[in-house]
């Protein structure tokens, strides 16, 4: 008997789960990235702008749809604000920060927990007053982003950790880190400007600490300058029935997606389950195909475009996950699965 990790007979969606718009430090619009992203293959589009909340579903149509969306931060210390491409941006040279894109269940609620105006100290000129905060004052403490984490969990949003590198963040940082939904693995604009970004080996000290997420890839788009450069190279596949913010939302919550790294033509897993006690993968043409665990189930199977591999699932580990590599180095991941939930 076949039991499916990925969700078999259900359509495929290719998502950007981390945006900006000239709405926060972006140069673009929110219709002109529809259209870039829509012309490219995507399906969904997280529009997540810095500190403020926007419901964008006057963009979604039956083959597009806008993720009510945006990207929180908690500093320690103050940022700078220069201008960079004549937009103002927020800078922590020498601090950390934790960036954290937070997705709401319901696409027509805009209230912000965990917020306060001086959130928006860099925007206040142009949002002061208008947008529906709940007045928490967040800190650069362990117990002041968990308790805006607590929050965001409690109004109705998935909460996603973002660029650990970028952000100077550490071990003691992102593993005292509770309620979080998903760990960006890549964060493609980050990645073309340290090379630091790409992370899933932190992903795997997150998970062998007893950290039960997901891992997600994003843009972190601004195209400066109306440039697309920084677009395209992270996606995440969500599969649903359907393209509606339900379906959608649902899946994104029981883990029923992967995520992959390419601009044109990013490898593919088209299904993956467990059979008589071994896991097995059909994937898009690949060069690799990895097995990661927590100790002892590192494995992989190489080739000139394989498209299926099998690995015994192991009794004495205690997660795996699955990486596909194609020829250009290009990588798609599933998150972790327990492999006591799949042994019989």
């Amino acid at each position: 008997m076949k039991q499916y990790l990925l969700p078999e007979n259900v359509n495929w969606y290719r998502a950007n789960m981390h945006c900006h718009s000239n709405l926060s430090d972006g140069s673009l619009s929110p219709e002109q990235l529809k259209e870039a992203y829509k012309n490219h293959g995507y399906s969904i589009l997280a529009i997540t702008d810095h500190e403020v909340l926007f419901d964008h579903s006057d963009l979604n149509d039956r083959n597009f749809l806008t993720l009510t969306s945006s990207e929180y931060s908690i500093n320690d210390g103050a940022p700078v604000f220069p201008a960079i491409d004549g937009v103002e941006s927020p800078i922590w040279p020498r601090r950390k920060t934790i960036h954290m894109c937070i997705y709401s269940k319901d696409p027509h609620n805009t209230f912000q927990p965990a917020a306060d105006e001086d959130s928006l100290a860099w925007l206040k000129s142009r949002y002061e007053g208008t947008l529906k905060v709940d007045g928490y004052h967040r800190v650069y403490t362990k117990e002041s982003i968990n308790e805006a984490i607590r929050r965001l969990n409690e109004a109705g949003f998935l909460v996603q950790y973002n660029h650990p590198n970028w952000s100077l963040n550490d071990r003691e940082d992102y593993l005292n880190l509770e309620g979080i939904w998903s760990l960006e693995i890549l964060n493609y604009a980050t990645e073309i400007l340290t090379g630091a970004e790409y992370c899933p080996y932190i992903y795997d000290d997150m998970l062998r600490n007893g950290m039960d997420i997901y891992c997600s890839m994003g843009d972190d788009n601004h195209n400066r300058g109306g440039s697309l450069e920084q677009s395209f190279g992270g996606s995440t596949m969500i599969g649903a029935d359907e393209l509606t913010y339900e379906k959608v939302i649902a899946a994104m919550e029981k883990g029923e997606f992967y995520c992959t790294s390419g601009r044109d033509d990013p490898p593919q897993i088209h299904a993956l389950y467990v059979e008589d006690n071994v896991i097995k993968v059909d994937c898009s043409p690949a060069v690799a195909v990895f097995l990661n665990g927590y100790c002892r189930a590192f494995r992989r199977e190489t080739g000139d475009g394989i498209t299926h591999a099998e690995f015994p699932l192991d009794p004495n580990d205690v997660y795996f996950r699955i990486t596909v590599r194609d020829a250009r180095g290009n990588n798609a991941h599933t998150h972790a699965y327990k492999v006591k939930d799949y042994l019989k």
